[in-house]
């Protein structure tokens, strides 16, 4: 049983059946046209790529994580951008443009080369230790996507140490942060 329908073979009622769509490297998301019939309803989970910091006493954010709901009323394509995680630096922008089929344009910031977050979704803030910088935990993300990385040296209070492909998880010493991601669902 691998399939969404095997475990509910009706659609969840209605007689609508779930789909999905899975980016993990950019892409286009093209509505189909029994989905807009279905009411045009998606939902969105997009993760930004994390950061990476190539100091030993801190660590990169993971990315921005954010879910939206939205409806669309066109087959026109939906560009997908996927953020990619790169080694000392701030990971890379996530996007789902919706507005070319009437729906919402999201963009997920990318986790910063240090520690902290600003104006961004989620808990995925890096850990930090040193005399410079408090001791203080990396965040666990959201779903575990995002997730702050932790700092190399000892009492750095967890986090990240290698970021899975794909996680938007934040990293330390000069590794590559995780890159992003992209899940749409519908139901038709």
């Amino acid at each position: 049983m691998s399939n969404l329908t095997d475990f509910f073979p009706s659609g969840g009622g209605g007689g609508l059946t779930p789909k999905f769509e899975e980016f993990n490297a950019s892409g286009t998301f093209t509505p189909t046209q029994a989905l807009i019939d279905a009411g045009g309803y998606i939902e969105v989970f997009l993760v930004a790529a994390g950061g990476s910091n190539p100091d030993a006493y801190r660590s990169g954010a993971g990315g921005e994580v954010i879910m939206k709901n939205m409806y669309l009323n066109s087959t026109s394509s939906c560009s997908v951008i996927i953020g990619a995680g790169v080694a000392s630096a701030a990971g890379g922008n996530s996007e789902f443009l919706g507005s070319s089929a009437g729906g919402l344009d999201i963009t997920c910031l990318g986790g910063g080369g240090s520690p902290t977050q600003s104006g961004q979704m989620g808990a995925g803030f890096g850990s930090s230790s040193s005399n410079a910088y408090p001791s203080a935990g990396a965040g666990s993300g959201t779903l575990g996507y995002g997730a702050g990385g932790a700092n190399q040296q000892a009492g750095g209070g967890g986090g990240v140490y290698v970021a899975k492909a794909n996680s938007g998880q934040g990293v330390s010493r000069y590794q590559a942060g995780g890159s992003g991601y992209c899940l749409i669902k519908w139901y038709e």
